[in-house]
């Protein structure tokens, strides 16, 4: 009798036991606001650099106003930067402070981050899809599912979230990471994943403005001023929705790049997406551009064009592995006007041309 009553009783407790779990699994809390982010309005940005493999504070030259840098430590890629980290590449050498962005896919997933199983490769998850052949180590995915959206962001936790976070670090969302390492912003890569998947989804780029606007929302709301910046699909840009969120745009090899490196972009090329990055031009923000140009003549051309555009350029190793170099922003030249037109059509995302990178490393 006594041992059927303590068999009783392990039932007993195993089901309050589920029904405390399951009912932990259903009840939802908001994450704690943050205080506003106080630092230099991006708006008055002159120089920036981008630098994601190997960055190190000490190396970063002081006149840099905006740092792109990857989130994780250089030597653990699982593991992200802690705020006395992020604050050290926030402080410049000779004093004052720069804003400093963390670089975030949200169109690819990516083999070496901390939210990566190894199993994936034999039984992956129903978001995600096929390795790009031109960028290894990285892996489609189908953005607008919630499994891919909740390691991005969680923005409604369960209180079994909040456990599962504080038992296993990964548990933690991508954005929420950033967020509270102490970064300014995120600096969003491949939202151009869209093109990939408008033949097969129809609503592609409507699902990618609609995670980006989700994000930005979230991310402002729990620390306000917290800067959104996105890199390449400017054809996003045509949606005020998605200007009104974003602070600043980037575009890679805007000018040189797309066929090879060093080769010229085409005119055509250039005036499509100058259209968009002049809208946000038009709002009064900035845009960054990044050209991977060793070529001096070119770069002195590159510079003169991003000069009367009012572009913010940068030069920098394809592999994002080197201290960013200071360019000085040169005059504008009083006759050049931006690039006009009707409005274009999409173009390709620019990085299936470009050569895989080097994985990070030490």
């Amino acid at each position: 009798m006594q041992g059927l009553i303590k068999n009783l009783k392990r039932l007993l407790y195993l089901g309050i036991a589920l029904a405390m779990a399951a009912a932990a699994a259903t009840i939802h809390f908001a994450r704690p606001s943050l205080p506003d982010r106080i630092a230099p309005p991006i708006t008055d940005a002159k120089i920036w650099g981008y630098q994601l493999q190997r960055a190190r504070a000490d190396h970063i030259p002081a006149e840099i106003d905006v740092l792109v840098i990857d989130s994780a430590r250089s030597t653990n890629p699982r593991q992200t930067l802690s705020p006395d980290e992020v604050a050290r590449f926030q402080t410049r050498s000779l004093g004052g402070r720069r804003l400093v962005l963390a670089y975030l896919s949200v169109g690819e997933a990516e083999n070496y981050r901390y939210y990566w199983w190894p199993y994936w490769s034999t039984r992956a998850p129903s978001w995600l899809a096929k390795e790009n052949q031109n960028w290894k180590g990285n892996f489609q995915v189908r953005y607008w599912e919630p499994g891919w959206r909740n390691i991005i962001m969680n923005p409604r936790p369960t209180i079994l979230d909040y456990v599962m976070e504080r038992a296993v670090d990964w548990h933690k969302p991508y954005l929420d990471r950033i967020i509270e390492a102490g970064f300014d912003g995120v600096y969003l890569d491949r939202i151009d994943a869209f093109m990939e998947w408008k033949t097969a989804r129809p609503s592609a780029e409507m699902d990618m403005a609609s995670l980006v606007i989700e994000l930005a929302t979230y991310a402002k709301q729990r620390r306000p001023g917290f800067l959104i910046v996105t890199q390449n699909g400017e054809e996003l840009l045509r949606h005020s929705d998605i200007r009104r969120v974003v602070d600043a745009a980037a575009k890679e090899d805007l000018w040189f790049g797309i066929d090879g490196a060093e080769i010229a972009n085409s005119q055509r090329d250039v005036s499509r997406t100058l259209l968009y990055l002049n809208r946000m031009r038009a709002d009064g923000k900035p845009v960054f551009v990044v050209e991977y140009l060793d070529d001096l003549s070119k770069r002195e051309a590159t510079r003169k064009q991003a000069a009367d555009r009012g572009l913010i350029l940068t030069f920098a190793p394809r592999p994002l592995d080197k201290p960013p170099e200071v360019i000085t922003p040169l005059p504008p030249s009083p006759s050049q006007a931006p690039a006009q037109g009707p409005a274009p059509a999409p173009a390709a995302a620019s990085r299936s041309n470009e050569p895989a990178p080097a994985k990070p490393k030490d």
